[in-house]
């Protein structure tokens, strides 16, 4: 299992990252994010525990569930499906204030699911992870930037 995570502040209120990053389907805005789908609303905004949404890009489709939901402190999810396959032991997203607006962490460990040399190609998926949230954070920020 290896773990990316990203740090970046954003200079917006805390509760407008918090709502803006937990929406999946903002995503879509961001480059190389093709489609995202709701599939199942949650318990809180149609964003909260139990939500469960598919994200799809040129490289990664992922069907994600929402496992737990603090707003506007925390989100955790879990990994349902994914091409390739992975095996996923957690994602989550944390938001604190700060002096310049709000500081999101942002952190998912996992594996490739194959069984030739897995942790060669694990190794090998983390810039493309990692660029994905880059480009999803930096979305993120021009919008509330913006906003």
């Amino acid at each position: 299992m290896r773990t990316v995570e990203l740090e970046r502040t954003i200079q917006a209120p805390l509760v407008d990252v918090f709502d803006w990053l937990t929406d999946a389907t903002n995503y879509q805005r961001a480059p190389f994010v093709r489609r995202v789908t709701p599939v199942r609303p949650g318990d809180t905004n149609g964003h909260g525990v139990g939500a469960v949404r598919l994200i799809v890009t040129p490289l990664i489709r992922l069907t994600e569930e929402v496992v737990e939901y603090d707003p506007p402190v925390l989100m955790r999810y879990s990994l349902l499906k994914s091409v390739p396959p992975l095996r996923h032991q957690e994602g989550h997203m944390a938001f604190s204030e700060c002096s310049a607006g709000t500081r999101v962490h942002w952190s998912t460990t996992f594996e490739i699911a194959s069984p030739i040399l897995p942790a060669l190609c694990t190794r090998l998926f983390l810039p493309v992870v990692r660029e994905g949230f880059r480009l999803v954070l930096r979305t993120a920020e021009r919008e509330l930037r913006g906003a």
